[in-house]
């Protein structure tokens, strides 16, 4: 709560210093204390550490640990150590200096402890891409971490949801300020299912554009590797990637159509390096069911009850097909 995520100067006097940091401010020793710390141990942070001490100057009165924990409390969450979820700790030591002191965590702790596949893409996704990543998601068959937000994020942890998969969102803030508000049943459903949200930020926290940034280090920390559905040449999930190879995990990337928009920062991330081309294989052929339920929403329906009065199926048919569909990603 002294300071944002992946301060890698406040993480080092931690390091060295652990609680006992905090005292060293308050008796006002932490100005020549933390310079000798850093003259001996980093002296490349020499030149931050009056910016240091001047943010925490700022943010000490307000801070108020126990309105936090009990804010978290309201909203299911807690605060898990790294001693509790000892393979993930494993994973965030990749990150050094720029790894989280804990988590605060709604939902099942064990979660965080399964290996997990990272999806990640533009929350202005086209058709196509959403279809896409329910074809990943159907064809890896493992947890999935992503981000929480619109567009493929969403579709990668419904498609999860829907196979019954635990499914894990890093968010930007506190939980009780989960992004977006749109996504919220989706969030409850996620905890109420075998996953979590979690996040770096103590609960009263708003996410930010910059603790976006910061929070794709985390997914692409605890990702096995990472897949990239669909993104645009400026994109955040760009910037996922960037982590995740720096971290020495595998990145892919779902190639699209240069003409369109939403699928050149995959491209072009393929081209770079980046990223490899995912390959979806041989698609399967719809079944005689799956086709008259498609033949009935090309003619416009979209509720299944008018899907099995156009096709002469039966609802409970029409519906269980429909999951095959979506599962299968030819469909929404």
């Amino acid at each position: 709560m002294l300071h944002e995520p992946g301060d890698a100067l406040a993480h080092k006097v931690f390091e060295l210093r652990g609680v006992d940091a905090l005292n060293d401010f308050k008796s006002g020793r932490a100005k020549t204390l933390w310079r000798e710390l850093m003259q001996l141990h980093a002296p490349e942070f020499l030149p931050r550490l009056p910016e240091l001490l001047e943010r925490i100057q700022l943010r000490i009165p307000h801070i108020n640990v126990p309105l936090a924990i009990e804010r978290g409390i309201r909203w299911g969450a807690r605060p898990v150590f790294f001693e509790q979820i000892p393979k993930l700790a494993q994973r965030f030591s990749d990150l050094g200096s720029h790894a989280p002191y804990l988590l605060w965590v709604a939902g099942e702790v064990e979660a965080l402890e399964k290996n997990c596949i990272g999806i990640v893409g533009t929350r202005n996704p086209t058709e196509r891409g959403l279809r896409n990543a329910n074809r990943v998601v159907n064809q890896l068959r493992s947890p999935i971490v992503s981000g929480g937000a619109r567009g493929i994020d969403a579709a990668a942890h419904k498609a999860a949801l829907d196979l019954g998969l635990p499914t894990i969102a890093f968010m930007a803030g506190g939980i009780d300020r989960a992004y977006p508000m749109e996504n919220w049943e989706l969030f409850h459903q996620m905890v109420r299912s075998g996953g979590a949200l979690v996040s770096e930020l103590a609960p009263g926290y708003s996410p930010s554009r910059f603790r976006f940034l910061q929070r794709n280090r985390l997914i692409a920390a605890m990702s096995e590797y990472l897949v990239v559905v669909e993104a645009g040449f400026r994109s955040g999930s760009k910037n996922t990637a960037n982590h995740a190879r720096s971290l020495g995990r595998d990145v892919y990337a779902v190639a699209g159509s240069w003409s369109d928009s939403s699928s050149q920062g995959c491209i072009a991330m393929i081209r770079e390096g980046l990223a490899s081309p995912w390959e979806f294989g041989i698609d399967v052929e719809p079944t005689l069911d799956q086709k008259r339920v498609l033949d009935a929403m090309r003619e416009g329906c979209k509720e299944p009850a008018a899907i099995a009065r156009e096709s002469g199926m039966a609802l409970t048919q029409v519906i269980r097909e429909l999951r095959l569909l979506r599962l299968a990603g030819e469909i929404v």
